[in-house]
């Protein structure tokens, strides 16, 4: 049965936040048990006679009210942390949202918190299993050689979150290396939408995102490197943001992966924005200062057509004309205008720039397995750009880059014209669990791209990308333009 009506109790609030792209969204059983980086028996013991929450309590509430009753005494970290893993217990396999938890080393953090005025004070926190290390955790970049390894160090960013309070619990699925839309791998196995189980929750943040649609935690981690957490926000049903490039700790300042977090609260992700700043002096920051603070003096561009010229949804419309219709009838001025950029060309050198996440996918299967990787260690993609990065022209970078300044160039302009831009996130509803990401006769295809030459190998990619990217042609824009 679907979840009902998280989806319309936001939608006004999320024009609050000032953001160069606004890309809003629409709301629309194979399982993995939980691995535990440690047994998951707990040798604390929480007082039954402490106040407490009820689990209704828990789930409606943001991570700012759980902190704030943490501080008035009316619940302990130990306790919302309860909350949270009796949720994933009950719940996970069904979604198989949460791949690994951490539930000895959160009550031990927990027990030794200590209330510095942090803004999510004792709050319980999922986070991506991809990209964002903690400390003796999984760390397998969602390749099955890899099901083993664990990180040896924390990130900046995880370090950061936990300066603010949160209380890392475990972690959530992705697809192998983050790759498609959609939240699927061998290793990890389907992340379930909670709204419909028959649907896939969408990717690559897909399991963190589920976790948040379903209550489980307030807030969930994920990263965005094509839309990554705003696809799975706009299929489960609650906000996702992709900060500018370079001003989330951690984060490069060039185009390529942005760490953030998808949450059901506006505020929460506003306090987290500002908490998660980086202190290093970041173009990117600066950029901030520059968005007008008097917005209805401005005009907002709008547009529901696909950058790569694939079928758009009625739903996908219909989300975009609604929110045009509330805008205008607060006095915003909204006039329907295209993006200048040349979407199929961007696709293409979207994948030429990607072809070294294959090389670096067999660099670590060769590490793990002692030999160079084949087709069936690794999903076809996966494959598919690893053999294309080894008949990579010489000037590949610099290709890659002017195709970059390019785009950044035209959407800057058009940005000074039109500061807030407003598409669909998704030209379709969530997909069924059932719909793969690439067609069989494409499979078939990426298995032997190695017989053709570097051209044939990125139209031949893009092929194949193409049933996927049909379902979520817009949100690439933002990555490649910063």
């Amino acid at each position: 049965m679907k979840k009902q009506g998280i989806f319309t109790s936001y939608l006004k609030k999320s024009f609050l936040l000032g953001a160069s792209v606004v890309l809003l969204g629409f709301v629309t059983e194979s399982s993995l048990t939980i691995k535990a980086d440690t047994p998951t028996t707990t040798t604390s013991v929480t007082n039954k006679s402490a106040p407490d929450i009820s689990n209704a309590t828990y789930y409606k509430s943001s991570a700012t009210q759980l902190a704030k009753m943490v501080r008035k005494g009316q619940v302990t970290p130990t306790q919302l942390i309860t909350h949270a893993v009796a949720k994933i217990k009950a719940d996970n396999p069904q979604l198989n949202a949460v791949i690994s938890m951490r539930e000895d080393q959160a009550i031990q953090e927990a027990a030794n918190l200590k209330d510095t005025g942090q803004p999510f004070y004792g709050v319980p926190l999922l986070i991506k299993g991809l990209g964002q290390p903690i400390s003796g955790s999984s760390n397998t970049d969602g390749l099955v050689a890899l099901k083993n390894r664990t990180a040896t160090t924390t990130s900046s960013f995880v370090q950061r979150l936990q300066s603010m309070g949160f209380i890392v619990i475990g972690q959530t699925n992705f697809p192998e290396l983050g790759l498609i839309n959609i939240t699927n791998s061998t290793l990890n196995g389907v992340a379930h939408n909670p709204w419909n189980h028959a649907d896939n929750t969408g990717g690559s943040s897909g399991g963190a995102v589920a976790s948040v649609a379903d209550d489980i935690v307030p807030v969930a981690t994920g990263n965005d490197a094509g839309g990554s957490l705003r696809i799975p926000a706009s299929w489960s049903g609650v906000i996702g943001l992709k900060p500018t490039q370079g001003v989330i700790e951690g984060d490069d300042t060039t185009p390529s992966t942005v760490n953030f977090a998808d949450a059901t609260n506006i505020q929460d992700l506003q306090t987290l924005f500002d908490g998660l700043l980086s202190t290093s002096d970041h173009s990117g920051a600066n950029m901030l200062k520059a968005v007008p603070s008097h917005l209805k003096k401005v005009p907002i561009a709008y547009s529901t057509k696909s950058p790569v010229n694939t079928p758009v949804s009625k739903d996908a419309v219909n989300a975009v004309k609604q929110a045009v219709t509330f805008l205008k009838s607060k006095g915003f001025k909204v006039v329907h205008v295209n993006s200048p950029v040349d979407g199929v060309k961007l696709m293409h050198i979207y994948y030429l720039e990607s072809t070294g996440t294959g090389t670096d996918a067999n660099k670590l299967v060769k590490g793990a397995l002692g030999r160079d990787m084949t087709f069936d260690d690794v999903s076809p993609m996966t494959w598919a750009l690893y053999q294309a990065d080894q008949k990579q022209p010489t000037n590949v970078n610099s290709i890659v880059n002017n195709e970059f300044n390019l785009v950044n160039q035209q959407m800057t302009a058009f940005h000074q014209k039109y500061p807030l831009y407003l598409t669909p996130t998704t030209a379709v509803t969530a997909p069924k669990n059932t719909d793969p990401a690439y067609l069989p006769e494409y499979v078939e295809k990426l298995k032997t791209i190695g017989n053709l030459d570097h051209d044939q190998q990125i139209q031949t990619i893009y092929d194949a990308w193409l049933h996927g990217l049909t379902k979520t042609p817009f949100t690439q824009l933002a990555n490649i333009s910063g």
